[in-house]
């Protein structure tokens, strides 16, 4: 090592923390940490006695850099979803970023339910909130047809907003598939994810105007 100068090594080093603490993006600024924790590492191997006090720090500082690296490494990749997942962003939250979406529908489970099974009952306070994904459901009072309810549409929004129990029945009537959330779990959520609670919110007041409407022109028939 006689013709390399481990000085070299150490010149690197503090280069790149210079480049490092001049970067914007923080992925970026601990990758180049991790690197200048790295390259100073020969430097203190290539000392007459190596100096294993700077050496275990600098394996330290790297390792520490390297690990937060990783994991946003891991939340930047494309997110590809399912054909159902992609149905729903395109439906209901498509200014939402993916990312957001799929954290949305993890809180929520995929259900199916069958022909002529309640999805809300009247005089009753349902639990869940579900979001038509694909299918037919009929809004219904006393046996009596108010509306369709269709893909985007969602059972129960207006208890979520007012909290009484529900006025009509709705019942599918056919094949439906929907995505399905429980009431308490999705206000929590929501709380605590104040870009994603605007977006449902403002779904929510779409889908409720649309039913008023709805039900408006379903009575004066």
């Amino acid at each position: 090592m006689s013709s390399l100068n481990p000085n070299y090594f150490l010149h690197a080093a503090n280069i790149l923390l210079l480049v490092a603490y001049s970067v914007r993006d923080i992925l970026w600024l601990r990758l180049f940490a991790v690197a200048s924790a790295l390259i100073a590492i020969p430097y203190f191997v290539f000392q007459p006695s190596p100096l294993w006090v700077p050496i275990g720090w600098s394996a330290l500082f790297a390792s520490i850099n390297f690990f937060p690296s990783w994991r946003i490494f891991l939340e930047r990749r494309p997110i590809k979803l399912t054909p159902d997942e992609e149905t729903i962003r395109r439906l209901v939250f498509k200014d939402l970023p993916t990312r957001k979406v799929l954290q949305l529908l993890s809180v929520g489970t995929r259900t199916t339910p069958r022909m002529g099974e309640r999805m809300l009952e009247r005089g009753k306070h349902p639990e869940n909130i579900s979001l038509i994904v694909q299918g037919t459901v009929r809004s219904e009072r006393n046996g009596d047809a108010l509306g369709e309810l269709a893909p985007g549409n969602l059972v129960g929004s207006a208890l979520l907003l007012t909290g009484v129990p529900a006025e009509v029945d709705a019942v599918p009537i056919g094949p439906v598939r929907a995505y399905c959330w429980q009431i308490d779990t999705l206000e929590r959520y929501l709380v605590a994810h104040p870009e994603v609670r605007i977006a449902v919110q403002r779904h929510l007041a779409r889908d409720l105007a649309g039913k008023l409407v709805s039900y408006a022109e379903s009575e004066s028939r």
